[in-house]
């Protein structure tokens, strides 16, 4: 869809919405009752960041994470066209019920490359219709700038230094910036991408991981790009909810029975990027699969790009629930 056309949400998607049920914890605690706590103090050197996501329940619960960690100040967020949810009213409905302010948002221009597969349209759908977000606060009319994501990242890249992005869905933007505004985007700090797989069994015939195979060859530019790059493959996430992620709003997101997150790939990914210490990486240089196995990941030698192999999953639930609760 035209960005536009995408920005708009149809009645029926948001008597959806109003309709998710919530979730709740073994005594039966309602986690998206009511209003979030005010959020921490943000830090005077608070790391400027850009999220690029594509709004899926675990994307949410991630740029929570970051909008609320006093050592993290989101500075935009981009909307790539090729991931589960493009642009629409879904983030606005998360910024209100959130609670909190809205950081420039720019959808994606970029189009997808002829050797991706798009998201199955059944995990779109649902992604915007149960996502566990609760919308029964008053709804943000949020409007994105009318720049594209990669022209608001390049932008953002002159005006902030040490800016970092967290790039929770297709690198499709991230790529776009590499090849339309090579100098801004060596002026970025560091890249931090939930993307790949190693050693993980593959997704279905072709695709090794659904973020890298949505966009496979921005993945390999990515990875073989200037910047300081950190992977965090499908291999070390742990499977089901986090205990950590408890509270108004982020309880219930990815938890709608039906479409409960299998994993919570970016949420993890999130705290990885604020607390380094939970993860254990694997530096070297490294091979995207771009057509036989989207996204598979192999060490072809020595090098700086860092992958996750391990992560601590106890340390990562103390992020959260220094966080949320």
């Amino acid at each position: 869809m035209r960005r536009a056309r995408a920005w708009r949400v149809l009645p029926l998607v948001l008597a959806l919405l109003a309709c998710t049920p919530a979730a709740s914890d073994d005594d039966g605690e309602v986690f998206v009752a009511g209003p979030p706590s005010p959020a921490a103090p943000k830090d005077p050197d608070a790391v400027p960041v850009v999220v690029d996501t594509d709004l899926a329940p675990d994307d949410l619960a991630a740029l929570a994470l970051l909008l609320r960690h006093p050592h993290v100040r989101v500075v935009g967020v981009t909307v790539p066209q090729t991931g589960m949810v493009t642009c629409t009213g879904l983030l606005g409905d998360f910024f209100a019920a959130l609670r909190a302010p809205a950081p420039p948002v720019a959808c994606g221009g970029a189009e997808r490359g002829r050797e991706g597969i798009a998201f199955p349209a059944q995990w779109t759908l649902s992604s915007t219709t149960m996502s566990g977000l609760d919308i029964r606060e008053e709804t943000l009319d949020l409007q994105p700038v009318r720049r594209s994501s990669a022209e608001l990242i390049a932008r953002l890249a002159r005006r902030h230094e040490h800016l970092h992005v967290v790039a929770l869905g297709p690198l499709t933007d991230v790529a776009a910036v590499l090849r339309d505004h090579p100098d801004d985007y060596s002026r970025l700090a560091g890249i931090i991408t939930m993307a790949g797989t190693v050693d993980s069994p593959s997704y279905a015939d072709g695709i090794g991981e659904w973020n890298a195979a949505a966009d496979p060859v921005p993945f390999a530019e990515v990875v073989a790009g200037p910047v300081p790059l950190t992977i965090v493959p499908d291999d070390p996430v742990p499977r089901g909810a986090p205990g950590g992620l408890a509270g108004p709003v982020v309880g219930g997101l990815g938890r709608v029975p039906g479409f409960e997150s299998p994993a919570y790939w970016d949420l993890a990914t999130a705290g990885v990027f604020v607390a380094p210490g939970v993860a254990t990486t694997q530096t070297g240089t490294w091979e995207v699969d771009v057509k036989a196995d989207r996204g598979r990941l192999r060490r072809t030698g020595e090098g700086d790009v860092r992958v996750v192999t391990e992560l601590d999953a106890a340390a990562l639930d103390d992020v959260y629930r220094s966080v949320f609760r």
